[in-house]
């Protein structure tokens, strides 16, 4: 009988816990070695914006549940080398691990606002330790400057607003969301936050700031002159995954480790790269993307557990995006194309809370925002995922 094989699954991701339960799911014999930076267990990361700082007793969002099955896992230890001729992964403590198969699960970490470093209260939400933190300073009752309006801001100043704090958001870009939303949808979303009490300022860039030690109040310069003072500030103005332990191999890097179809770090045998750390070649849309989307982290852990269990018989991680977010108690739901520039935008409202916003182009439907339609949703994430993929390819000579 030969050795099982060992895979490493470097991050304790919502992709790295997922795939770890998906090999053993694939393989009941397969050694999974899963280690993580971090000390604490894993967990998932949607709560940690929206349950974990609204609710005051609330079971710890983990995720253990999902591997009690033989998995080594190493926590408070992370990776520091990878080396891909070797098939050999050096981690902090000194130890190095030989493997036939690793994936790397390394997520991405928030990005930091240089006018900000140093300001106490600031925060920044990656982490449960993170989420505590901010979940204890938002029981001083404090006014809150929520930087950034995507989706983390918004489900920040939402919660916010459910404790009854005074909250307004300062976005640089033209409106909310924009990076994710098209401009109508964006402007749904700020009349949200708005009918809620959260004052929205867009087009709005954080210049610097000040800490009044006596007052325990942060002010924030803008560029447009003014200033706006809190108590608290929290950051979401985007993330950049989490590549800098493997700077040194010869990894393809670009905003994400670069990827084929079948998730395979571009260059090597053995190596995929799942979830948000993932820049790969989605064959649905003939181009290279990087989705920082829980189900896509899902969807990326089993098309690589099966790729790693059946080599011969590979899959393509031919994903649809798919977000969704609650704000004000309202569930958003967000599905299809990236990239949104020149469709064709149709609006539905189906009652006062509840709309439908559908992206086509060519006649096509490509994507679609609900605001509480979560039925209307279901169906258009449906026939998007069963779209036959080529119809789909976007026209890239205007790019």
């Amino acid at each position: 009988m030969h050795a099982a094989a060992t895979t490493v699954i470097v991050g304790a991701s919502v992709a790295g816990i997922r795939a770890a339960a998906a090999l053993r799911h694939n393989d009941p014999h397969h050694r999974i070695i899963l280690v993580d930076g971090e000390n604490e267990e894993p967990y998932d990361k949607p709560p940690l914006s929206k349950a974990v700082l609204s609710n005051t007793d609330l079971p710890s969002p983990h995720l253990t549940d999902h591997f009690g099955h033989g998995i080594d896992y190493r926590k408070g230890t992370p990776a520091v080398a990878v080396d891909t001729a070797a098939s050999t992964l050096s981690l902090g403590d000194g130890s190095v691990i030989r493997y036939d198969n690793a994936i790397l699960a390394t997520g991405s970490a928030p990005r930091h606002l240089p006018a900000l470093e140093g300001i106490p209260c600031v925060h920044y939400l990656r982490t449960f330790a993170d989420a505590t933190a901010l979940r204890n300073d938002l029981r001083r009752r404090p006014r809150v400057i929520v930087v950034g309006g995507g989706f983390i801001g918004s489900e920040v100043a939402s919660s916010a607003r459910e404790l009854g704090l005074d909250v307004t958001i300062i976005e640089a870009g033209e409106r909310m969301a924009a990076r994710v939303l098209p401009e109508p949808v964006s402007h749904a979303l700020a009349a949200l936050h708005a009918l809620h009490g959260v004052t929205v300022r867009c087009r709005t860039v954080v210049h610097g700031a000040s800490y009044d030690a006596d007052r325990r109040a942060v002010e924030l310069n803008l560029d447009d002159g003014d200033t706006v003072v809190g108590d608290v500030v929290v950051v979401g103005i985007g993330t950049t995954p989490c590549t800098d332990w493997a700077a040194d191999s010869s990894l393809p890097i670009r905003d994400g480790f670069v990827c084929g179809p079948d998730l395979r770090v571009k260059g090597t045998s053995n190596l995929y790269a799942i979830g948000d750390v993932a820049r790969w070649f989605n064959p649905r849309y003939g181009d290279e993307m990087r989705v920082e989307h829980w189900t896509n982290a899902r969807e990326h852990a089993a098309v690589a557990a099966h790729n790693i269990v059946h080599p011969h018989a590979p899959r393509h991680a031919s994903t649809v995006p798919f977000v969704w977010s609650d704000q004000h108690g309202t569930r958003i739901q967000h599905v299809g194309d990236p990239d949104l520039t020149a469709v064709d935008i149709d609006a539905v409202e189906l009652s006062h809370s509840t709309r439908v916003f559908t992206y086509s182009r060519g006649g096509i439907t490509v994507g679609a925002t609900g605001f509480n339609a979560q039925g209307a949703l279901a169906k258009i994430r449906k026939q998007l995922v069963d779209q036959r993929a080529p119809s789909l390819h976007r026209d890239h000579t205007h790019h």
